[in-house]
This record gives structure tokens, C-alpha cells and sequence, in this order.
């Protein structure tokens, strides 16, 4: 049966919890409109990663990200990912925090229900820190449905161009045997330099192998296995997007499958953070993690991306609007 109910956190903060009778989704509009569970009811398996180390809690703009605010769940990035400074075209300066500026925002509900057809809707904005825009993110579980579907829009309120940089931060919890699958021989582009100084630079890196310089390649789609990316104990890359918008990861031989839908044209990139026990940022043991990034660009940094005229721009008064599902399979 469809329902929402909005509870408190054990720190105090508001959450809203929506349900039918496949999915439950809980959301902290105070820490960014988090997206903080994302449970499957048939099998009780939550997708999303959660760090026991770092609690959920109010972002404050002195704060560390990785060591302060990374509890996992998922995470709206607007502007950039690493932080960043924007030149508008009248040389005004904006200044972009750690992982964008949605998510030091506290986030108000514009619509909280349950339709006349048993759909669970919830309907958020948020309004722009470092520029003026104004971003909306409407969330519907269809009635009786393993399925997530969100709907996302920005309107550029200011008198200059705005960079539509934009990435859903999914942090995805994985096992040893999880699959990522992806169709087709899709061109890839390296973030982090550690992993590009391994590369063979003479040639074109494609999904799902990256090629080595000593002559071996890591099978990307396997980065968890014993048998995969052990080398590769952290990276992060980018994957142009499937000409289907298909991406999914599957676990082992369970059946369980979490697959995400979008329009590989306004969302030409997917940013995949491969974790194998290879990172932690704020202080613990290496944890296991997947950020699952379908994005407007191929870079971390706004800086980069408009350097390489490699983001789209928003004009002032403009507006853009994207979407993605999730289905789950138990």
C-alpha cells in the first residue's frame, strides 16, 4: 500500500519516508534533500551505502566533506563535484563548496502525497548559494511498482550564463561479486591521476578494459572482483553514455539488479567511483563503494569541464529539465 510519513533522525533531523509496496525511499530535506535509504521491500536490501563512521547531520559551510558529511546515500550535485570557481560573463566570481552547492542547501517540499491512482509523490526545490537558480526535483513511486522515477529541473534566475553542471551521486553499497553492465564499446575518459599514470597512453581507453602499460588490462565491469580491478583499488572514471540509457549493476548470482534509465542526450556522460578498499576519507579502514554518476559532463571540477568546453550552459532565464528512473530487481 502507498503511503509517506515524515519522521524524526536519531540527530534530530526531519525525514520523509515514502513506500509502496516495493520501494521504501527516505529523504533528509535538511542535508541537501539526501536521499539517505533506498530499500527494496521484497528482499529488505538497501541499495544505498551508508558510512558507519560519519553520521547524518546538518552540512556547515566550514566543514570537510569526505571527513565530515560523506554518510553515503545520495546526493544531488549541482555546479561542480571538486570545488570550484565560476568567471561569469560580467567577471563576477562564484565560488562552488565540495561535492556542489545543493548540498550545504536545506531543501523545501513543495507537494507531499499519495495521487487518486496510489502513486507516492514528493516534490522539493531549492534555491542557489553560489548563483542565483532555482532547482526542483520531483520523486514518484508508481503505485505497486519496483520503480523510482525523478524528474529534475533548473531555472537560471540570474542576468548571466549559468554552467548546467549537474550529477546524481548515487553511492551504491556492493559486494565482491557485483557486475556493472553497460552495452556497448563506450569511449572512456580517466578522472583521477593516480590511475592515469598506469595507463598505456597509446591507446583509446573503451569499456569496459582499461589497457596498462605493462601490457595488462582490468576488466572495469568486474572492479570488485577477486579476479577484476584488484589494482585498481580506487579510481574514478567517466563512460560516455549507452545510446540506450541503460546502466545497471548486478549482484553475484542472487538476481538482484539495480538498473537506471535517463536520456543519454541530455545526460551524455556516466561518472562510475570505483571503491574496492581502497579510500576512506574521513580517518577509518578502506570501505567499498560505487558512485553511480549519470552527468551533464565528463569532469569532477567545473573549471575543467569549461575549459574543455566540455558542459552546457544555461542562459539567464533559461530553463532545462532531465529525468532518470531506478527499477530494482530482487
Amino acid at each position: 500500500m502507498s503511503s509517506y510519513r515524515q519522521d524524526l533522525s536519531g540527530g534530530g533531523l526531519d525525514i520523509i519516508r515514502l513506500q509502496n509496496d516495493c520501494v521504501d525511499l527516505a529523504i533528509a530535506p535538511a542535508v541537501g534533500g539526501k536521499i539517505i535509504e533506498m530499500v527494496d521491500r521484497r528482499s529488505g536490501r538497501n541499495w544505498l551505502w551508508q558510512n558507519p563512521h560519519i553520521p547524518l547531520s546538518r552540512p556547515s559551510s566550514d566543514a570537510d566533506f569526505s571527513r565530515d558529511h560523506d554518510s553515503g546515500g545520495w546526493d544531488e550535485v549541482l555546479l561542480s563535484i571538486k570545488p570550484g570557481k565560476i568567471r561569469l560573463a560580467n567577471h563576477q566570481i562564484r565560488a562552488v563548496p565540495d561535492h556542489g552547492d545543493l548540498v550545504g542547501c536545506e531543501w523545501s517540499v513543495a507537494d507531499l502525497r499519495v495521487t487518486a491512482a496510489g502513486d507516492v509523490v514528493c516534490d522539493m526545490t531549492a534555491l542557489g548559494t553560489a548563483a542565483p537558480y532555482r532547482f526542483r526535483r520531483r520523486i514518484r513511486l508508481p503505485n505497486g511498482e519496483p520503480v523510482i522515477e525523478l524528474d529534475y529541473s533548473l531555472i537560471n534566475d540570474g542576468d548571466e550564463p549559468l554552467p548546467c553542471y549537474w550529477c546524481a551521486h548515487a553511492l551504491l553499497a556492493v559486494e565482491s561479486d557485483a557486475r556493472i553492465d553497460l552495452q556497448g564499446d563506450l569511449p572512456l575518459r580517466v578522472e583521477d591521476n593516480a590511475t592515469r599514470k598506469l595507463l598505456d597512453g597509446g591507446i583509446a581507453q573503451q569499456w569496459p578494459h582499461l589497457h596498462l602499460q605493462d601490457g595488462r588490462s582490468v576488466d572495469l565491469s568486474r572492479s570488485f572482483a577477486v579476479n577484476g580491478a584488484q589494482r585498481l583499488l580506487v579510481s574514478k572514471i567517466f563512460v560516455r553514455s549507452p545510446a540506450t540509457g541503460i546502466a545497471s549493476v548486478l549482484v553475484g548470482n542472487s538476481g538482484a539488479q539495480l538498473t537506471f534509465r535517463f536520456d543519454p542526450i541530455e545526460l551524455p556522460w556516466l561518472g562510475l567511483w570505483i571503491n574496492n578498499r581502497g579510500w576512506s576519507g574521513c580517518g577509518s579502514e578502506p570501505y567499498r563503494n560505487l558512485g553511480f554518476e549519470p552527468a551533464t559532463s565528463p569532469y569532477d571540477c567545473v573549471n575543467q569541464a569549461i575549459e574543455n568546453n566540455a558542459v552546457p550552459w544555461l542562459e539567464a532565464g533559461g530553463k532545462r529539465h532531465w529525468w532518470l528512473s531506478v527499477e530494482m530487481r530482487a
